[in-house]
């Protein structure tokens, strides 16, 4: 693991915690909240639109309710987290291989249409739809790098509970 893929604890203070907590607290009545901070692993989703959550100092009805609250919320949660960097690279890299894949079809049918024009230009159309094959697998398998990294890349946060001071 490397010192980028490393995320240590991220405290109750932190702005992801108070994210979370803002996120959950409305759904989670104050009889359930334990008196310490509430720990939870936090595993991105691959295509890095939503976290998924996993609580442990709630009770099992109200730890699924607060998972389910957590991927509800969406990006907006993935954007204050500390893989939101991994995130971003699998949107682009996405991007590149949409482009590519959405280039490829024409490009294959081109080529017939080519050769009543000339024997040139259907070669000419033939080696850019080879040239954008290559670049569709190259870009579809660092797209699974990718989002293989950005699974891969968990971490651990303590969620503050109602009424506990945070320093800011």
């Amino acid at each position: 693991m490397t010192e980028a893929e490393f995320v240590p604890l991220l405290p109750a203070h932190s702005p992801f915690s108070r994210a979370v907590y803002k996120e959950i607290r409305p759904g989670i009545p104050r009889q359930y909240w334990p008196s310490d901070v509430v720990g939870a692993t936090f595993t991105p989703a691959a295509n890095g639109l939503y976290l998924a959550a996993e609580f442990t100092n709630l009770p099992r009805p109200q730890a699924a309710q607060a998972a389910q609250l957590v991927a509800q919320a969406g990006f907006v949660l993935v954007r204050e987290s500390p893989v939101v960097l991994a995130a971003a690279q699998v949107f682009r890299m996405q991007r590149l291989r949409n482009i590519a894949l959405f280039a490829a079809l024409p490009l294959l049918f081109a080529i017939p249409l080519m050769d009543s024009l000339a024997p040139v230009a259907m070669r000419v159309a033939a080696g850019i739809f080879a040239v954008d094959a290559v670049a569709l697998i190259s870009s579809q398998l660092a797209l699974l790098a990718r989002r293989a990294r950005l699974v891969g890349s968990r971490f651990h946060a303590e969620i503050p509970t109602p009424g506990m001071r945070l320093r800011v």
